[in-house]
């Protein structure tokens, strides 16, 4: 359990592990909420009668939630293990390129089935059906919910038999009273049918229901679902105003009791209130939530009747100001910048699957990654997405959807949008207004509007109706020009795929007072982006497409090859003028659906298992957060150079082990804030540059031995980076992000696995075959690497490894023990890592 889910735990008085979820009050009979994820019986495909409560469901599947079947290995994929697609060269070959064919049908993956193809990265969908059987008597005036917080897609529900209700879109969560059709004895049937057949999605979204279910009892009398809102309408260091408004249902109370607690579990205001009126609590000397010291207090609301409480719930929230005064970013009245990165929701090798340590650990990488802000595109997080970013620190733009009325894919939510859009949004904003850590909605994503403006206020009016705390933006540029109606209801202007900040102009003439952001750039932008939103006050930072690799929109982050001296005569390593989309495709630009086997979009700054990518190492020096970074580029044909333009950035590697002849040139990037670089070979000095947006290129012979770059400042060494060429490979190592794991679902250790050689040292583009046994307390949940088109299982315990690295995820069992992961190549020493698996409490 770590620091952190202890405080969690504290605050809400409850128990909790590492990243895990919490139950939220109390009910006068025990718990109001619990986990409703245990127990579960699936079948891929549709099901006749599939609804029906006396079905012979005895050859089911059992598993416990959250789950995602597009995933899976499908039933009927060969067992080839990929080797042929795990080759790191395919990165960079020039189109046509001699690529080995690899598997028809293995894993997940089914490119003749696929609906969506590349965009959904040659995955599955289809109809899933889901049921489950559970005791519950009710007693008179008892209230029972059900939650689900979100499945993937079209989801219809029953329950004994009775159609409680359809609900299409699949990232919100929705919730069903079960109290009219609950069985007398007892006995009852729950079944979900999930439906992701078609062309739903420009992006992986997972199959089935892949976020937590709950169970929610309480009284007639009751708080609803999301019934709780928390704000801070005045924010100093001597005190703070916590306003709570508790929302009511059935019987009415005689009062409302509020209690705040501090970050350390203290009371620090409480306070009685009629029913329906809104309490103003004041908290002295507030701890602040920002970025740096993320404090989090907890308010809590119970419903008192005759003295008694008759329901309770708690929520979490931080107490932060957020100014947007003459165009700038202040949080608690300091200036801040967006340095945002864009994700979709999968977790790489966990699919779509919504675990609590899985998005905690996404933001910790994140975090560690230099970023301080996420983009949730294009769709409603998790709520465990945002427990993690308001734990941690990290400033949300909470994004609604992807289109509106009008489509993107034949069989997306435009299907269902004008019917649902009101629920829908609502919901999100109600479930998500009390996380500190968002500070601003996205209406959407590269919307086409066709009815002038009028439902974009329509949205925008019913988003404020519901919180004014926060500003309104039309994420993906839908403001396309100075005069477009969508800036009779923003509150930021946004500009889409702007380089070198040349789209801000002129719509920043036309709305001088309108803070502007910067919703997607480009990896090839990161310097020009981050320089302009530093001269201009009024644009408040970029997020960048994208923060982590993900699944589906495959190879749009390929590396992109051009003719020899290309780059150099256009001057300008971020953009490509005259470059049509043919030449683009020409020279190895894949668009949104390069040829399988490539099935990831491969454009993060991180990899698809959480491993730095080469933009990143810019990144940290044109922010300043490293003083020098040195990378060297994969070789590539004769006649042919790397461009780093739109989505895609140089295959480079911090490696100075290359199979090349003595004197080979290789291409040396050095990435630093310093105004002189210097690079030493075998200690001697061979080469020295002025870095240009905070890069300095380089041709160095090759000779093995040490590569060391030093970076100057006004003429001091301000850093120094050296790689070694390695060994051999001669082992494994494994390392966990976790030193322990509790009994909680929730949990997960991610164990990477590293080719090393003799000295211990990591050979960097080492491709091995590693198989692995899990024994003890828990099991295998998914295996993964980097590689955009190493097309295999995620869950058959074996995996090739690119960069030299593979990545292992356990997940423990419900008993507590110890769990070993043992890992083994033909040729290498083997590891084993053990873990204890502790209860929780």
């Amino acid at each position: 359990m770590t620091g952190i889910s202890r405080r969690r735990a504290m605050q809400l008085g409850a128990v909790a592990a590492a990243g895990t979820l919490v139950p939220h009050g109390e009910a006068p009979g025990g718990r109001r909420e619990e986990l409703f994820d245990e127990g579960w019986l699936f079948r891929r495909g549709d099901v006749e009668g599939g609804q029906d409560p006396g079905l012979d469901d005895s050859r089911w599947r059992g598993l416990d939630l959250p789950h995602d079947w597009g995933i899976e290995d499908l039933p009927y994929a060969i067992s080839d293990d990929g080797a042929a697609t795990s080759d790191p060269s395919m990165l960079t070959t020039q189109v046509p390129p001699a690529q080995p064919v690899p598997p028809a049908v293995i894993g997940p993956f089914d490119p003749a089935s696929s609906a969506g193809g590349g965009s959904t990265g040659y995955t599955v969908g289809g109809a899933g059906w889901y049921r489950k059987r559970f005791h519950h008597v009710i007693r008179s005036g008892q209230r029972v919910e059900l939650r689900f917080d979100g499945v993937y897609q079209n989801a219809d529900v029953w329950l004994n038999g009775t159609h409680l209700g359809f609900h299409p879109f699949g990232y919100t969560g929705f919730a069903y009273d079960l109290t009219p059709h609950l069985s007398a004895d007892g006995a009852n049937v729950l079944a979900v049918r999930a439906d992701n057949s078609g062309q739903t999605s420009r992006w992986y979204s997972g199959s089935g229901i892949y976020r937590h279910t709950w169970l929610t009892v309480t009284d007639a009398m009751r708080i609803p679902l999301w019934g709780l809102s928390v704000t801070t309408p005045s924010v100093a260091a001597r005190r703070a105003t916590v306003r709570v408004e508790v929302a009511l249902e059935g019987p009415p109370p005689d009062l409302v009791r509020v209690t705040v607690r501090d970050p350390w579990g203290s009371v620090v205001a409480r306070r009685e209130a009629a029913p329906g009126t809104p309490v103003d609590l004041t908290v002295p000397h507030p701890a602040l939530w920002d970025v740096e010291t993320p404090a989090l207090y907890t308010a809590h609301a119970e419903l008192v009747k005759a003295g008694h409480t008759r329901d309770a719930l708690a929520v979490l929230f931080g107490i932060r100001s957020l100014s947007w005064d003459n165009g700038e970013f202040r949080l608690n009245g300091k200036l801040v910048k967006i340095v945002g990165g864009c994700i979709h929701h999968d977790n790489g090798p966990m699919g779509a699957v919504a675990l609590g340590r899985s998005e905690e650990r996404r933001v910790e990488l994140l975090k560690a990654a230099g970023f301080n802000s996420i983009r949730t595109a294009h769709n409603p997080p998790s709520t465990e997405l945002l427990d993690a970013c308001d734990r941690l620190g990290m400033l949300v733009m909470d994004e609604f959807v992807d289109m509106w009325d009008t489509g993107k894919t034949p069989q997306d939510y435009s299907v269902h949008f004008a019917d649902w859009w009101e629920r829908d949004l609502t919901g999100m904003i109600r479930r998500d207004r009390n996380h500190p850590s968002v500070v601003m909605w996205s209406l959407g994503n590269e919307i086409t509007d066709n009815t002038g403006g009028a439902r974009g206020a329509e949205m925008a009016a019913a988003l404020r109706a519901i919180d004014t705390t926060r500003p309104i933006t039309l994420g993906g540029g839908s403001a396309f020009t100075a005069d477009d109606p969508s800036w009779s209801y923003v509150d930021i202007g946004d500009v889409h795929y702007n380089a070198n900040g040349k789209g801000y102009a002129p719509m920043h003439a036309a709305h001088p007072e309108r803070p502007m952001t910067h919703s997607e750039g480009f990896p090839a932008t990161i310097y020009q982006d981050t320089v302009f939103c530093e001269q201009n006050a009024w644009a408040i930072g970029t997020w960048v497409w994208a923060a982590m690799d993900y699944l589906g929109e495959s190879g749009i982050g390929k590396t992109l090859m051009a003719p020899e001296g290309t780059a150099a005569s256009i001057g300008d390593q971020s953009v490509m003028p005259g470059w049509s989309i043919a030449r683009l495709l020409h020279h190895g630009w894949g668009g949104f659906g390069y040829p399988y086997p490539y099935f990831q979009g491969n454009c993060g700054d991180l990899d698809l298992i959480g491993q730095r990518k080469p933009q990143n190492h810019w990144r940290a020096a044109v922010t300043g957060a490293s003083p020098v970074e040195l990378l060297v580029e994969r070789p590539v044909q004769p006649g042919t150079e790397q461009v780093a333009v739109w989505w895609g950035y140089y295959d480079e590697l911090e490696s100075w082990t290359w199979d090349v002849p003595a004197g080979h040139p290789m291409v040396v990037r050095v990435y630093t804030p310093g105004d002189q670089v210097q690079v030493l070979l075998n200690g001697t000095p061979i080469a020295s540059a002025t870095p240009e947006r905070c890069a300095a290129v380089l041709s160095v012979p090759f000779r093995p031995g040490t590569l060391t770059a030093i970076a100057f400042r006004a003429g001091r060494e301000i850093g120094r980076r050296t790689l070694r060429t390695t060994g051999p490979a001669a082992a494994l190592r494994l390392s966990s992000d976790v030193p322990a794991l509790t009994t909680s679902r929730d949990d997960l250790a991610h164990i990477l696995v590293s080719v090393v050689d003799e000295n211990g040292h990591l050979v960097p583009d080492a491709v091995h075959r590693v198989s692995f046994e899990v024994r003890g307390a828990g099991t295998l949940a998914a295996v993964g690497s980097g590689n955009p088109h190493n097309a295999d299982s995620f869950q058959r315990p074996r995996r090739h490894t690119w960069h030299g690295r593979a990545l292992a995820i356990l997940r423990p069992a419900k008993r507590p023990g110890r769990l070993t992961l043992t890992a083994s190549a033909p040729g290498l020493r083997g590891d084993a890592l053990s873990l204890p698996v502790r209860p929780l409490g």
